[in-house]
């Protein structure tokens, strides 16, 4: 099977770079008509899904928004998985696992690879237990042709400290934890993109300096849409690495719905706005 990047590339050139998140919080299924329920995350999950699947490179269910309901709630995550699969998108299963090595040995199991609980594309986890820590769903990621994106920058403004804080040699937390990824990524895949991607907040201003280190990396840029950032804004604040970057919109597409005319609108009006912008 070719790499996670390689088939972002090419799903992203034949279809869009978007990256549609799935987020059926209770106000979106109020507005949808559905019911607060497992049932009704997994309708609209499917949905979404199939009124946009035909012209969506890569779907990002938010793990959060089905896990809250329960067993009920993971089987209606894996149906909506598996529609993702049988659209021919890629699933990037946004669950920011985060814990110490052994534990990550666990989650890699759950969520990636064939034989996985929630086989998935890719996964976001998270690296406040230090770069080191991720070894293991690396080294699984890459067994299994399979995508990671770590939060590095994140498009909450809570998070800002915390990121920017200077080491003595005076990188940043976020700048160091990008030079971790990148040489993992070498480690793996030489010179070319590696499996190992970064989570880079659509709305952060200070980003350069952090996609600078990250030349292997795909970027996840979160908060397109109703966190106020466009896609004008990636190409401007990303710059030459926009090219690599999965724009991540939810309420600005699923906002639309539940017609499904108008959510096929909202997509094409974000992926025309994508390759124009981002190429």
């Amino acid at each position: 099977m070719p790499s996670f990047a390689v088939r972002y590339f090419e799903i992203a050139a034949r279809r869009s770079p978007l990256c549609v998140g799935i987020d059926p919080g209770a106000e979106a299924l109020e507005r949808w008509n559905l019911p607060v329920s497992a049932e009704g995350a997994r309708e609209f999950g499917l949905r979404l899904v199939e009124a946009t699947g035909d012209h969506v490179g890569v779907f990002k269910p938010q793990v959060a928004f089905f896990e809250r309901f329960g067993p009920k709630g993971f089987v209606a995550l894996a149906d909506v998985m598996a529609a993702i699969q049988a659209a021919g998108a890629l699933c990037l299963s946004d669950c920011k696992r985060l814990d110490i090595d052994h534990t990550l040995v666990a989650y890699a199991d759950a969520w990636l690879g064939e034989e996985a609980g929630f086989p998935s594309d890719a996964i976001t986890v998270g690296a406040y237990t230090g770069a080191g820590a991720l070894r293991p769903v690396v080294t699984r990621a890459a067994e299994h042709e399979a995508g990671l994106f770590v939060l590095v920058r994140s498009s909450n403004p809570h998070g800002t400290g915390l990121q920017t804080a200077r080491h003595a040699d005076g990188r940043t937390v976020a700048e160091e934890l990008a030079d971790e990824i990148t040489a993992f990524n070498r480690e793996i895949s030489g010179e070319a993109t590696g499996p190992i991607g970064a989570v880079v907040g659509a709305t952060a201003d200070d980003v350069l300096s952090i996609l600078d280190r990250l030349p292997q990396s795909l970027i996840l840029a979160p908060g397109v849409g109703a966190q106020g950032a466009t896609i004008a804004d990636i190409a401007r604040r990303f710059g030459p690495h926009a090219r690599r970057t999965l724009p991540a919109v939810s309420r600005g597409v699923h906002g639309a719905g539940p017609n499904a005319a108008a959510l096929v609108e909202a997509v094409l009006k974000l992926s025309d706005e994508a390759a124009r912008l981002l190429d």
